[in-house]
């Protein structure tokens, strides 16, 4: 009979468990009629590849980072005229374009709303740079997103910059190439304001989200349950948003989902030890896309959005879980991805993914541009402390991916 015992597989949040049963001379058979000979059960623990990132320490403050960016939520989602639910105000903050411009300038709190193109879908297909702000997203089939349809199926993308961090990015001349050339020269250190704040959301129109989640059943109900805006006369809603502080020297980051999202938490699971009620949904191994039902929300986060006068539709936003390192306590990766932001519009994996490795790639070399090696880290899904060779001959641009888009000549 054999004594090798079999394989345990506990999952990528868990690590591999090989236990092997063995002689205490293994190299000699038994005789027949001998004493059978003991057992040693050998446990040999493999490091698991990847750990849902958790809830950490928050610089300056007694709270962990899921209490600390439901608070920046509930700050940045009020809206900007008591009597109008939109637009609230995040959407008033700086784009990427209106940033990273020739002559930037911080745009009036009426200026419409205009989405741009993702800047992870451009990096990680081989299609280059798109040229339509609602795109067709990377991968529609990893999440069930229609592929076909009037109108015709996409994801539109926009990224917010908060004032602090827009101020800092501009009087620093790090808006340009030519701006980021002279500040490679003197070896400046780029280190945003503690209080900068980013967003980064995903918006389906109504017509084809309610194509993807036929449950919704009505473009009114949609206006119910989700937060919707309009831009350039097409009606958006908002299915996803990422939020990032530089709270921390590695800032402290998290990801939104709205709760009906197929697939929400698969994968990773979601983990909210502040906002929900249940604090840990495990991810379900049978079924791909399913719906995880509602995230209700706890007492102390029904009491800070109700302070904030927050639309009844945020309530049904839920924190799939926030990152502050990027590593576990035992020197595990730690991955934090969202189910559309990463699997849908940039065709990654969500159990590959990680906020923080990712934007410490974020740099630029004596040419004001990224480098190949570290825009290569894009596809690559990069997990863990940075790769330093990815970084040779660079400077850090302190997280921020919009570095991409610093202003050049024409053709340049």
């Amino acid at each position: 009979m054999s004594m090798l015992r079999p394989l345990v597989w506990t999952g990528l949040s868990c690590g591999l468990l090989l236990l092997v049963g063995c002689r205490s001379n293994p190299s000699e058979a038994p005789t027949q009629g001998a004493a059978p000979q003991p057992v040693v059960d050998l446990v040999v623990t493999v490091p698991a590849i990847v750990v849902t990132a958790r809830a950490g320490a928050v610089d300056g403050t007694d709270q962990n980072s899921d209490e600390f960016l439901w608070g920046k939520l509930t700050a940045f989602a009020v809206p900007v005229s008591g009597n109008q639910p939109s637009p609230v105000l995040f959407e008033t903050w700086a784009s990427d374009a209106q940033t990273f411009a020739e002559n930037p300038v911080w745009p009036a709190a009426d200026t419409p709303k205009v989405f741009q193109a993702s800047v992870l879908r451009s990096m990680t297909t081989p299609h280059g740079a798109l040229d339509v702000p609602c795109a067709t997203p990377g991968n529609a089939a990893s999440g069930g997103f229609p592929t076909s349809g009037t109108p015709t199926p996409c994801i539109a993308e926009e990224v917010k910059r908060n004032k602090p961090e827009f101020d800092y990015i501009v009087s620093n001349g790090l808006n340009t190439v030519a701006g980021l050339m002279v500040a490679f020269k003197k070896n400046f250190d780029v280190v945003m304001p503690d209080d900068a704040l980013s967003v980064k959301g995903d918006w389906v129109p109504v017509e084809t989200l309610l194509q993807w989640i036929p449950e919704l059943r009505s473009v009114e109900n949609i206006r119910v349950q989700y937060y919707t805006n309009t831009s350039e006369s097409v009606e958006y809603a908002m299915v996803a948003l990422h939020i990032s502080s530089r709270q921390n020297t590695n800032w402290v980051w998290g990801t939104i989902e709205h709760q009906m999202n197929p697939g929400r938490c698969d994968d990773l699971g979601c983990y909210d030890t502040f906002g929900a009620v249940k604090s840990e949904v495990p991810p379900n191994r049978t079924v791909v896309n399913t719906q995880y039902g509602d995230c209700e929300k706890s007492e102390a986060l029904e009491a800070m959005m109700a302070t904030a006068n927050l639309a009844p539709a945020w309530r049904n936003y839920c924190m799939k879980s926030t990152q502050v390192d990027y590593l576990a306590a035992d020197g595990t990766p730690t991955a934090l991805g969202n189910s559309v932001t990463e699997r849908i519009v940039g065709n990654g994996s969500v159990v590959a993914s990680s906020c923080i490795a990712c934007h410490a790639y974020a740099s630029f070399d004596e040419t004001g541009q990224t480098n190949a090696a570290a825009i290569a880290m894009l596809p690559y899904n990069p997990t863990g402390v940075p790769i330093p060779a990815a970084l040779e001959g660079s400077l850090k641009f302190d997280f921020s991916w919009g570095v991409l888009n610093a202003w050049r000549p024409p053709n340049h």
